[in-house]
């Protein structure tokens, strides 16, 4: 599969997507890529392939390379990842038609969409192994769920209308470099342009200060090491913030 239209190579998530499409044999992957490609946001917002997905995608890959433990469905795991900023009912027909020759297609459709649309990753083991035997088998085990929500650090323990409104922008994105950092919470204020600058700054202030007081941010061994730098990160904006609503700074 050759680098699929409407990116350039160097994009993870186009990387991520071609390596993932070639191992399920799934056709027409150029094709479905176009369709994210064209539903995706511009490049100047945050949740586009090339600064949310790619960033996922680099972080996931940067990681395995590392020697960590694979997820039990590999392929299908890195499809979820790009495909999640993509519209829910592009990603049914996308699924669909790209595992339409796959022996195990109503599995493997089953487990991604079970990493999309899951909010309760974060329930203790033992409530998992106190499950009826004669429960149906989940379709995707809670370490790989626990991965893909480390992996995007959707924040799934604060429900307020705030972090509904404004959160999703952060993901991995908290452990990035100060400059990584910075650089994307410059888009992420662009893509809250219709919000005045107090308005915008109070929401992330109170938004990354629920972030602060959970007491573990990641909840698989493999991304504890995102920890420190990720509360830092977050300390290092609050005070940023802070003195924006002071002195009236905007940058």
């Amino acid at each position: 599969m050759g680098v699929p239209a409407g990116e350039r190579e160097g994009c993870a998530a186009a990387r991520m997507w071609r390596g993932a499409c070639g191992t399920l044999v799934a056709p027409g992957a150029d094709d479905a890529w176009k369709l994210i490609v064209d539903s995706s946001p511009p490049d100047a917002t945050w949740h586009s392939l090339r600064n949310c997905v790619a960033y996922q995608a680099g972080v996931w890959s940067n990681l395995l390379a590392k020697g960590i433990d694979d997820v039990i469905q590999p392929a299908a795991f890195k499809l979820a990842i790009v495909l999640r900023h993509t519209p829910s009912e592009l990603v049914v027909r996308l699924l669909t038609d790209l595992l339409r020759l796959h022996p195990q297609s109503q599995d493997l459709t089953s487990y991604v969409l079970a990493l999309l649309t899951d909010d309760e990753a974060q329930f203790c083991g033992s409530c998992a192994r106190s499950a009826s035997p004669s429960a149906p088998p989940a379709p995707a085990p809670l370490r790989d769920l626990q991965l893909f929500g480390d992996c995007e650090l959707a924040g799934r323990e604060i429900h307020s209308f705030i972090v509904v409104f404004i959160l999703q922008e952060f993901q991995n994105l908290l452990a990035a470099s100060r400059e990584e950092y910075d650089a994307h919470a410059k888009l992420v204020r662009a893509e809250y342009s219709k919000l005045t600058q107090e308005n915008y700054v109070e929401l992330r202030v109170k938004v990354l200060n629920q972030f602060s007081q959970i007491p573990k941010l990641y909840h698989t061994p493999e991304f504890e090491c995102f920890e420190s730098a990720a509360r830092e990160n977050i300390e290092r904006e609050i005070c940023t913030l802070r003195e924006h609503l002071l002195t009236g700074r905007k940058d």
